[in-house]
């Protein structure tokens, strides 16, 4: 064995399996005829062992008959001649086939042929639908009219039993409910005697109590019936089912023939073999498809009957004749019409592309020259398509009133058609219209409301340009347009109804994944900023807590050890983590109001360099602990109109946030400078920077949670939202720029430049109570404190008798008013959420006692919203002050009060 050898024969191996694996007979025969090689089809087909067929002949293979079919090609291809042929062979053990054979000669060295390769398909099912098809057209064509319904029967039945089944027959219900075979053929000619039995047989009626036979079912109106094998079925059905097995059939199919609303006959087509299941149903779809082209015939049948009624009546006069034989031409022209119509609409999915075809195809079938459709909208009728008219009159009725006297609407309104069969009849009906809407060219028009489930959707108008008669049939005709139409319509509705509802699911599926996300974000934020404002509170805590033990251990030391004490240190730290926390509230009450819109501008020209003064004045501490370099770059004359006191907050806020997030020995830069009609202020700083992801969100609340995690810098994280808020209510906008981290950062705040200076305005008001400076020198006062926090009463009594006051001190509402009766206080100090009876009910009650009309009443709040000042005054209050009261508040309050007493 050479070196080759197990190679080549891997190969052959090789093909074999490839040849086994395809489904058509591949072989090769020698010049005598006898299989050299083989795949494994022949195993399916045969029944045998592909190994056994090779070096048999082709005849002790495939028989003799199938043999004597290829015979003459066989000996063509060993002449030399390649051989492509189509035939249907009976093979002993695969049964009968329609097979396409092509053999290829195999030529030697020399030219002489050798022998023959084989490649033979199965194309039976491609033949069977070609053969259905071929029969269906052919018996379309048998279905003449002029033989009358009989005829026609028989020649389908005569076609029928030589190519698709073995016995065809049509059976008719009487009106005695028996059954009568109009038809009865099959494809052996020998079995007639039993086809005429079948016929008699069929003529009795099922007994009663016993099950009706699938035939009689069918013919009362049932669906056709596949009966894939007779043998399975009682001895019930004895009357149809028993004949056709003597018949020599062992399945069937059974279809009604319906026209006219019911039932006219049942088509039966039988066969000498048991159905096959995956074939059954192709078989009976092709069945009830020759019961509908039956149903064609019959009704082109009787259409032709009714021509030659009108033939035979217009024998007497010619012009009836011409007029008969012109309606029956317009009749099957329309029902040619119509069929195009359905065939168009099956793919007509929007309602829009409904009345697209009914327009395009039903105008033309109906023989009109302009056509419509109208849908309702509410209270009105809307024109969805129209062709024909012009673009005036397709204007002019584009919407209209239901209620309107028209044509369309009382179609609408009555649910029947309109016919008017000329313009003299339009005129006498609605005279309004002939005039002023009608078309020149309309001589007839009809209007056929569109009904779905007895509740009419819109109408379909049709003009023509000559009078029409709208007969009978041309009225059914029109009538089914407008059916077919209505009925495409409310599928197009479901259609977009469905298809809409799966829109709406996708989108509140993807908003509900928003929503969820962004709850989840909120509370996340939620959770960051509650152990942010912990942690912002506990900085200043800290300090507070340890200054108050060292006040009171300076309060047990010994005079001498106090006097070498400096408890200023002290104090000044208590001021500022007070300041600290006071800064937190009202950076967040900021927020809060302008959140709500309860923030109000006090608006003035204003120069931005002396914001800006006030401002670099402010943080300067702050600038010096942190080293860093300030560079001012401020252009003079800059003028907005805007409130002092948040432009300066706006400014601070910035500087703070350059300072915080800059190192010590950094550099920070502020530039204000007139720019396209706007003041540009902006803050430059050599800090962290802010990453590409955060950037866009920077100017949303609490942002600094995600930012700074560590909480180094401090702060809530909201001052850049108070900035970019305040520039909004100023009429200006923000931008936050920054190449990333370490690349420092650059906001930039627009606000609108003044207008030139205007009048001198009226002097300014008196400045608030809040903001006035202390007075130390009013004369000594009887106060009353009332306050449930034992600790804020205790201290501002404290302060109060520092200054030289006799103050009263009680914790709720009734022990109040019971003190000020016996007292005669000239200044009340009132916290307004007391338990039970809170501030206001007290002051009203204070105000009401004829002593205490003089006595002076300050409420003491924790909430000091515009809201909450407005509330207190119109309860009875002279001032309104919010806790903490700083001791410059208190004695200003004290100097005012003094007058008064």
């Amino acid at each position: 064995m050479s070196a080759g050898e197990p190679s080549v024969t891997m190969e052959a191996e090789q093909l074999q399996r490839l040849l086994d694996a395809l489904p058509a007979l591949i072989s090769y025969i020698d010049s005598d005829e006898r299989y050299g090689i083989v795949n494994r089809a022949y195993e399916r087909w045969f029944g045998e062992d592909s190994g056994s067929v090779v070096g048999r002949h082709v005849r002790e293979v495939i028989g003799d008959a199938a043999y004597a079919s290829v015979k003459p090609h066989i000996a063509a291809v060993l002449a030399g001649r390649p051989q492509d042929f189509e035939s249907a062979l009976t093979y002993p053990k695969g049964g009968r086939r329609h097979v396409r054979i092509q053999y290829i000669p195999h030529l030697g060295a020399g030219g002489d042929v050798r022998g023959f390769f084989v490649l033979v398909s199965d194309v039976s099912e491609q033949k069977r639908a070609e053969d259905a098809r071929r029969f269906l057209a052919d018996a379309s064509a048998a279905l003449d009219p002029a033989q009358g319904r009989d005829a026609g029967f028989r020649r389908v039945a005569a076609l029928a039993v030589t190519s698709v089944a073995d016995l065809c027959a049509v059976h008719t219900l009487e009106p005695d409910g028996s059954v009568h075979a109009r038809v009865v053929a099959h494809a052996d000619p020998a079995k007639a005697e039993l086809a005429a039995r079948l016929a008699r047989r069929s003529r009795t009626r099922p007994e009663p109590g016993t099950p009706p036979s699938p035939l009689h079912e069918v013919l009362h109106g049932g669906h056709g019936r596949l009966l894939a094998d007779l043998a399975g079925h009682a001895l019930a059905d004895a009357d149809h089912i028993a004949a056709l097995r003597e018949l020599g059939c062992r399945s069937a199919m059974i279809v009604p023939i319906r026209g006219d609303g019911c039932v006219l006959a049942a088509l039966t087509l039988a066969s000498a073999e048991v159905a096959d299941r995956a074939s059954g149903a192709a078989d009976l779809a092709f069945a009830e498809e020759l019961a509908q082209r039956i149903e064609v015939a019959l009704q082109r049948v009787r259409l032709y009957d009714m021509a030659r009624d009108a033939e035979s009546e217009a024998r007497r006069r010619f012009l009836a004749e011409q007029e008969a034989r012109r309606a029956a031409e317009r009749a099957a022209q329309r029902m040619a019409g119509l069929q195009r119509i359905t065939a168009a609409l099956a793919d007509a999915l929007t309602s829009e592309a409904v009345a697209q075809v009914v327009v395009d195809v039903g105008v033309a079938a109906a023989g009109a020259y302009g056509g419509a459709i109208v849908v309702t909208a509410g209270d009105e009728l809307e024109c969805l398509k129209a062709a024909g008219y012009e673009g005036d009159t397709i204007e002019r009725f584009r919407q209209m009133p239901r209620d309107a006297a028209l044509p369309l609407t009382d179609a609408l309104r009555t649910g029947a058609p309109v016919w008017l069969r000329s313009r003299e009849e339009c005129s006498a009906r609605y005279p309004h219209i002939v005039s002023t809407a009608l078309s020149g060219a309309t001589q007839s028009l009809c209007c056929l409301p569109l009904v779905v489930q007895e509740r009419p959707i819109g109408v379909l108008g049709l003009s023509f340009a000559e009078p029409r008669p709208f007969d009978r049939e041309e009225q059914e005709f029109l009538v089914a347009v407008s059916r077919q139409c209505a009925q495409a319509m409310e599928r197009a509705r479901l259609h977009e109804e469905r298809a809409a509802f799966v829109e709406r699911e996708r989108r509140v599926a993807l908003e509900n994944a928003r929503l969820y996300r962004e709850a989840h974000e909120a509370d996340r934020r939620k959770d960051e900023f509650i152990a942010m404002l912990s942690h912002e509170l506990r900085n200043p805590l800290a300090p507070l807590t340890t200054g108050l033990e060292l006040l009171q251990m300076s309060a047990q030391m010994s005079a001498g050890e106090r006097a070498d004490r400096d408890d200023g240190q002290i104090l000044a730290t208590l001021e500022r983590q007070v300041k600290t926390i006071v800064r937190l509230v009202d950076d967040l009450l900021d927020v809060s109001r302008i959140t709500r819109g309860k923030i109000d501008l006090k608006r003035e020209r204003l120069d931005v360099a002396s914001v800006i003064e006030t401002a670099v004045e402010s943080v300067r501490p702050l600038l010096v602990h942190r080293r860093h370099d300030l560079v001012l770059s401020v252009d003079p004359g800059v003028f907005v109109h805007g409130d002092r006191v948040r432009l300066e907050q706006i400014v601070v806020n910035l500087l703070n946030n350059a300072i915080k997030y800059t190192n010590p020995g950094g550099r920070v830069s502020l530039a204000c400078a007139a720019i396209a009609g706007d003041a540009r202020i902006q803050v430059t700083d050599t800090g962290v920077g802010i990453s590409a992801e955060l950037l866009p969100r920077v100017f949303e609340p609490f942002m600094q949670a995600r930012r700074t995690l560590d909480r180094s810098q401090g702060g809530l994280g909201i001052g850049l939202t108070l900035v970019k808020r305040l520039a909004e209510l100023h009429g200006g906008r923000v931008e936050a720029l920054s190449a990333g981290h370490g690349e420092g950062t650059a906001i930039s705040v627009w606000l609108p430049l003044a207008g030139p200076p205007s009048a001198p305005a009226e002097a300014p008001p008196p400045p608030a109570l809040e903001a006035a400076p202390g007075r130390s020198g009013a004369r000594a006062l009887h106060v009353l404190v009332v306050d449930d926090n034992v600790d804020a009463a205790e201290g501002l009594r404290r302060i109060l008798q520092l200054h030289g006051h006799a103050v009263s001190v009680v914790h709720d509402g009734p022990a109040a008013l019971e003190a000020a009766r016996a007292s005669k206080p000239e200044l009340v100090l009132l916290d307004i959420g007391l338990p039970g009876m809170d501030g206001y009910e007290v002051v009203r009650r204070l105000r009401a006692e004829p002593e205490l009309t003089r006595s002076y009443i300050a409420a003491v709040s924790g909430y000091g919203q515009d809201q909450d000042r407005r509330r207190s005054r119109e309860a009875g209050f002279d001032a309104h002050l919010t806790k903490p009261v700083a001791t410059a508040q208190l004695l200003s309050l004290l100097a005012e009060a003094a007058p008064r007493g």
